[in-house]
């Protein structure tokens, strides 16, 4: 439907509110109902079609004249264009033959195009509205009125409705007609099955049912001097109409001070005149105001932005999609799913049930009930008022970050504390008081921190903080947090948050304080749920393990998107992995020769083993260790290997003949040749002070030996192995004889060459 306003030069010297105010209604109208037509209603401000407002009218009305219809016109009509449940149930109770008995129907021109009897879009003036320009107005759609105000908006749909044809006539009144009908006429019993085809005295039994008398849904005002006929019965002072506290907008009088609706009874009413809902009719649409009445029960409503839904009855199966639910004192709701930007209240003596907060507010009064079953947050951004002085005995269930309980029946306290006790209760301390609230055991908290602060109002915000669930590193040479670095490395520190955060630098950078005595510094993130700072390991830093030892903000912010402060206490943590952080070189600890003792001569094997303070690795070359009598060791990678041990590395020294004698075997130092030895962390190994002495261990050499008074001189060996027989040796072999050459070697040494006898040397 697109209703086209023509504001009358009256207009201009409205307040501006009142074309708000006209606007507000026109689109609620448009959107509620699917008729596809035009209609053109001039709009005047203390005046109505250029008359003046009559004395003691907030507004009035006037149809545009259409053809006189028949009954069977209508009724036709109405059922071929039928499309709701409540179209479907109203109009199978028109009866075939014509109960008016054969009467005018004054319908409008309005009406008349939404039943397909006037060109949808003729271009004729459809009627016309004004209103009291001297009445005291309040033009908000939302806010209650003062208690000398009068609610604009309700007056506007209030007039407009009735050019759409919400007239009822009863053969009596005429807009254009001698003793017309209206269709309004047709819903109108004073039984079951008994309509009610004339007007009566005051407040008399006219009601309005769609299924054929036996439900009422409001009562008609009923007698022609009080008023319309379609409008509802006012009743005496306040009450009457079908809205909360009789407050609608299609009474027949209105009070100040309140707001009177477009209901739930309202909207149906329009649909039997035969405008389409756009909406099913268990929808709330912007706008109107559900009311289920003391002693009635209504199921499965979904209350859109802008719609109300209020329960003096029962409600069941109730989803809050932007809209607003009140549960009068001794109204109920069993199931209600509150979505974001929704609000349900719980007045005192009301009960709601089966509560879910998916993003939206649910407020409950001292006195209200909550049943037994949990309060589940559903999604995030929900909050959970409580006015009263006790939290609710409910399970709570599936609160997040972003959620809040808000205790405003509890003024916060200069040293008010939260804590998280075993089971999941948590526990509010204030005023040396203690308000435990029961949190669904098997929620998972772990890492969580919860905060406490006010909440604007003089009340206690219960809230979780966005906080640190894990930190983990990353970087070159680092796998899965485990890595060993030197100096020069960089290593990047992550912290996932539980929600997201904005970081503020304006004022200072967060850092890290590092186990090593380095610092992280924030690098970025903001904006997401992965903050991170950057460290690179400098000359000195050193640990088993890097950790995380505390934080500093330096005036920086973490905030998350409901303006809580992050907590970074989780940040305080060891990383999965080990990373160690080494900057010091490694030393040589010793090195150890097997055999330790004896006499090593040509083609005996010395194992010499070279070992660190820490493990290191050799690559690019081949060391070798050199020994005090010109040779040496070689290293040999495999027998390293079958040390299993990193920190020690295995050489190879093989005697030869023509090593120097030595009768001390020792190593002089380290020839890298090409090498380089370093620790996992890559630090270079300090190879200045690698040396050793063997003083039991002797190389081609043989110290003198004394046995039974004789003491045998310090014997050389040759390539073999065998005895050199030197001046000295053959002097001692000549003097004593061979034999005694022997004397203290290892036994299988070889004998020494036989020289020419001649010379006088002899065998024993």
């Amino acid at each position: 439907m697109q209703i086209n306003v023509i504001y009358d030069p009256s207009v201009a010297s409205a307040p501006s509110g009142f074309k708000t105010a006209v606007a507000y209604v026109v689109n609620l109208l448009d959107t509620a109902f699917t008729n596809d037509v035009s209609l053109n209603i001039h709009v005047g401000w203390g005046e109505v079609g250029g008359s003046a407002i009559a004395s003691g009218f907030l507004g009035e009305s006037e149809e545009a004249k259409a053809p006189a219809y028949d009954y069977a016109t209508i009724r036709n009509a109405l059922i071929a264009d039928r499309t709701s449940s409540a179209q479907l149930a109203a109009f199978a109770t028109l009866p075939a033959s014509d109960p008016t008995g054969g009467g005018t129907f004054d319908i409008g021109r309005a009406e008349a195009k939404a039943l397909g009897l006037i060109g949808a879009n003729d271009p004729a003036n459809d009627g016309w509205v004004g209103f009291d320009a001297a009445a005291n107005w309040s033009y908000d759609p939302t806010a209650t009125p003062g208690s000398n105000q009068y609610y604009l908006v309700g007056s506007i749909e209030h007039e407009i409705t009735e050019v759409l044809g919400r007239n009822s006539l009863l053969g009596v009144n005429g807009e254009h007609y001698a003793n017309g009908w209206g269709v309004p006429d047709l819903f109108r019993f004073s039984a079951p099955g008994v309509r009610e085809l004339a007007p009566g005295p005051v407040h008399s039994t006219g009601y309005f049912s769609i299924d054929n008398g036996v439900t009422s849904l409001a009562s008609w005002n009923n007698h022609v001097a009080k008023g319309d006929l379609g409008d509802w019965d006012s009743g005496f002072g306040s009450g009457g109409g079908p809205g909360p506290f009789g407050d609608d907008a299609f009474n027949n009088e209105s009070n100040s001070g309140v707001i009177n609706g477009f209901t739930q009874t309202d909207f149906i009413q329009m649909q039997t005149l035969g405008w389409n809902p756009s909406t099913p009719d268990n929808f709330v649409f912007n706008g109107e105001i559900y009311f289920v009445a003391a002693g009635r029960a209504a199921g499965n409503l979904v209350v859109q932005a802008g719609g109300t839904l209020d329960v003096a009855g029962t409600a069941t199966a109730v989803a809050l999609d932007g809209g607003n639910t009140e549960i009068d004192g001794g109204g109920t709701i069993h199931g209600i799913v509150v979505g974001a930007g929704s609000t349900l209240t719980v007045d005192s003596g009301g009960s709601a049930d089966g509560v879910t907060i998916a993003g939206g507010l649910v407020d409950v009064a001292s006195g209200a009930k909550t049943g037994g079953t949990p309060i589940v947050f559903q999604r995030t951004g929900g909050t959970l008022e409580i006015d009263g002085h006790t939290p609710p005995a409910n399970i709570i269930s599936g609160f997040a970050i972003g959620d809040t309980i808000d205790f405003y029946g509890v003024n916060i306290g200069s040293n008010a504390a939260v804590t998280l006790l075993p089971g999941n209760v948590l526990e509010l301390t204030e005023h040396n008081k203690t308000f435990d609230f029961q949190l669904d055991p098997t929620d998972n908290f772990a890492g969580q921190t919860f905060g406490v602060g006010g909440d604007g109002f003089g009340g206690t915000a219960i809230f979780l903080l966005p906080s640190v669930l894990s930190v983990v590193t990353s970087g070159a040479g680092i796998s899965d947090g485990n890595g060993d670095l030197d100096a020069g490395h960089a290593v990047t520190f992550t912290l996932n948050m539980c929600d997201t955060v904005t970081v503020g630098t304006t004022h200072g950078t967060p850092t890290l304080l590092l186990n090593d005595g380095g610092i992280a510094s924030y690098a970025g993130g903001s904006g997401s749920d992965a903050l991170t700072f950057s460290y690179t390991v400098a000359a000195g830093d050193n640990t088993a393990d890097l950790a995380v030892s505390g934080f500093l903000l330096h005036g920086a912010s973490l905030t998350d998107s409901y303006g809580h402060h992050a907590s970074l206490v989780g940040a305080v943590t060891n990383p999965g992995g080990i990373l160690q952080i080494d900057t010091t070189a490694p030393e040589s600890s010793g090195v150890s020769a097997a055999p330790a003792t004896g006499i090593e001569t040509a083609g005996a094997s010395v194992a010499l083993t070279l070992a660190f303070n820490e493990a290191v690795t050799v690559s690019g070359g081949t060391p070798m260790l050199a020994l005090n009598n010109g040779a040496n060791a070689i290293f040999d990678a495999a027998a390293t290997a079958a040390l299993h041990d990193p920190a020690k590395l295995a050489f190879d020294y093989l005697v030869s003949g023509t090593d120097n004698a030595v009768a001390t075997l020792a190593v002089t130092g380290l020839n890298a040749n090409g090498a380089t030895i370093a620790d996992l962390a890559g630090n270079a190994a300090d190879l200045s002070h690698v040396n050793a002495s063997f003083n039991s261990l002797s190389a081609n050499d043989s110290p003198a030996f004394s046995a039974d008074g004789l003491t045998r001189p310090e014997l050389h060996f040759g390539r073999a192995g065998s005895i050199i027989l030197d001046t000295t040796a053959s002097s001692f072999a000549a003097t004593y004889g061979l034999e005694y050459l022997y004397l203290g070697l290892p036994a299988g040494t070889p004998y020494p060459p036989v020289p020419d006898t001649s010379i006088g040397f002899h065998l024993v």
